[in-house]
Formats: C-alpha cells, structure tokens, sequence
C-alpha cells in the first residue's frame, strides 16, 4: 500500500478524475493510475491542495500525514515540496515510512561552509529512502557529487500513457492536415527566438501552441509561415496540446542550453511524439535519456544553434522516405521500450525492493 502525497501543481482528485474521463495524460500521475493491476493500493493525502506558504504549510502537511490512521507503507510522490518537514523527521529517524520521490534535478554538494546547514541537507537527504531520476546523467553527476549512495537510487523508463493517445488519436482521426505541419507545444525552458529564427522563410508552416499571452504579443507577424496559438493554463492544457499535436506532421522541440537548470527540459513532449507516431526534431539535453536519440524518432540536434536547427527542418521536410520511416521507429519505440505500462511495472518493483 502506498500514500501518494500531494503535488505541487494542483488537485490530485481533479488530475484523476479529468483522466478516467481521458482528459489527462497518466504519465503525468507518475504510475499511481496503474499501480493496483500490479497488486499495490494508493491512498490519497487529505491536503487537497499545494499551498506555497513556507513552512506552515509543510509542517501543518506533516501533522496530517501523521494524524492520518490510515494504512500505508510507502509515502511517494511526484516532488518533495511540501514534505520538506516530514523528510526531516523520517532522516532523524522519527518517522518510520518509506518515502520515494522523484528527482528532477541532479544532487549538487551542499554550499558554504555553515557546519549546521550542511548537516541539515545530510538529514534530509537521509530522509529520503529512493531517489526516482529521468536519467543515468542525472543519477550518476548525483553520486559523483559524494552525498548520496547508489542504493538509495533508481532510473526508470518514465514513458506514454498508449490508451490516452489512442483517444487522442481516435478523436483527430481524418483531421490531419494535407501539407507538412510542424508543431511545437512544449510549455517550459523553450527558445522561441532561435525556434523562430530557424523556421522564418521557410516554405513548411509551423504552428507555435503558447500559455503565456506577453509571448504571444512578442512573436506575432513574425513570418508569413508561423502561427502563434493560446493555451489556457489549466487542467486540461496537455489534453488540448496533444489534440494540436497529433494533427501534426512533426512535432518540433526546442529547448534552451542546458544552464544551472539541470533538467530533463523536452521529455513530456517527446514522450508525447511516440505516443502518437510522430517524428522529432529536437534539440539535445544530456538530462533526457539517451535511449531517445538511439532509437531513431527524429533527428537531433545542438540547442542554441538556429542553422543547425533549420538544416534539420529542410531535411525532414523533403524526404518523404525519411518521414515516414521515423514515424515507425516512434511508433515502435513507445510501443516496445517506452510506456506507462512498462514504467508502472518497473515502479512497482522499486516499491517490492525497497
């Protein structure tokens, strides 16, 4: 049994809901909509929604977790906001659950030299029984820094929820557009400037699906062949952009270079593009697993490099043959390497294990 904790992006009653009614992708649940057919339970936490008040809201979490007298055996969840207080108890040894959280970002040495702050990072990363990461970089530069075990580590395969594409595919079917359309709708990290800068001119269109109205303002009128669309930010803002998508001939990601933010930026929507059989072009982040670019779904290449972007464009674009034979390696690969089924198995042998 299981106790999936809160998120830090809404209410996970509403998420469930808007995915039985295949309105919400179930990848984004992180397992917990298949985790029963492989023999665990989930219970839900009693705080309904993420509240981003500091430390009284992660401490009037914790007492709810605690007062809670329901049973369970693991605490997991998709981040560790908003636990900060229950994993130090649990790295005190206070709190006798398991707690499992997903890692999106390498664990980097504590900084400054403060004895106290440094021995509190140590106490919560104690706190943490597994550490779930998207990658092997991102798990390997977390054991090169020195602060955590391999033990205390797993990478798995996070991948499509293939029935929520299936409807997705079912309700666009005989809407595809007759021409190549390429489509970007990826939310966060995204380099519009050299996205755009690589598309102006061109003779292939591109369609650009946006939550933030100042972009839209910014980018409008650019070039004759490039649409800039709104998407409200809400719950159902991945179940509209996979609707765009999937009428789509190529799906285009374009991401910044890899900084301080050390994350898997891009991997929603490649994982999208299997799901549906499309091909990428993609710019590279050494934080997305490197089984994507092996496998063949589209073509890679450097962020930050417009040229190399547009090459890979034309290229695309003009080989009919190329087209469609990564639209079969997409397939195939969500198919065979990459789904919510797999992941959700691999999940629940983390969870026997630990």
């Amino acid at each position: 049994m299981s106790y999936w904790a809160i998120g830090k992006d809404g209410s996970i009653e509403e998420k469930m809901k808007n995915w039985i009614n295949g309105r919400y992708r179930g990848e984004l649940l992180y397992g917990i909509t298949h985790l029963k057919e492989e023999g665990f339970g989930i219970i839900f936490s009693k705080t309904k929604k993420f509240n981003s008040n500091g430390w009284a809201f992660r401490i009037t979490n914790m007492l709810k977790i605690l007062r809670d007298k329901r049973e369970y055996d693991i605490v997991y969840a998709p981040y560790y906001d908003g636990l900060q207080a229950l994993i130090y108890l649990r790295g005190l040894r206070l709190y006798k659950k398991k707690i499992v959280i997903w890692q999106h970002m390498p664990i980097e040495k504590p900084r400054g030299k403060n004895f106290f702050r440094r021995f509190l990072y140590r106490v919560f990363i104690n706190g943490i029984d597994k550490f779930i990461f998207f990658s092997e970089n991102s798990r390997n530069e977390s054991l090169h820094s020195g602060i955590i075990s391999e033990n205390k580590t797993a990478v798995l395969n996070w991948g499509p929820d293939l029935d929520f594409f299936k409807n997705i595919m079912n309700e666009t079917s005989g809407q595809d557009y007759k021409d190549i359309r390429f489509i970007s709708t990826g939310m966060w990290y995204r380099d519009f400037d050299i996205l755009i800068k690589a598309f102006t001119g061109l003779s292939v269109k591109l369609d650009i699906y946006l939550i933030d109205k100042t972009l839209i303002e910014s980018y409008k009128n650019v070039s004759e062949n490039i649409s800039i669309h709104f998407i409200e930010p809400n719950e159902l803002s991945s179940y509209r952009a996979a609707l765009e998508a999937s009428k789509s001939s190529v799906i285009v990601i374009c991401t910044k270079p890899v900084s301080k933010r050390k994350q898997s930026f891009g991997l929603t929507s490649l994982i999208e593009a299997s799901a549906l059989g499309k091909p990428v072009v993609v710019t590279r982040n050494r934080y997305i697993p490197q089984y994507f670019e092996e496998s063949q779904i589209g073509l890679f290449v450097n962020a930050g490099n417009a040229d190399e972007l547009r090459r890979a464009i034309i290229k695309i674009s003009s080989d009919n043959d190329l087209l469609l034979q990564l639209r079969t390696n997409s397939s195939e690969f969500a198919l065979k390497k990459c789904n919510l089924q797999l992941f959700t198995q691999q999940l629940a042998s983390l969870f026997e294990n630990i």
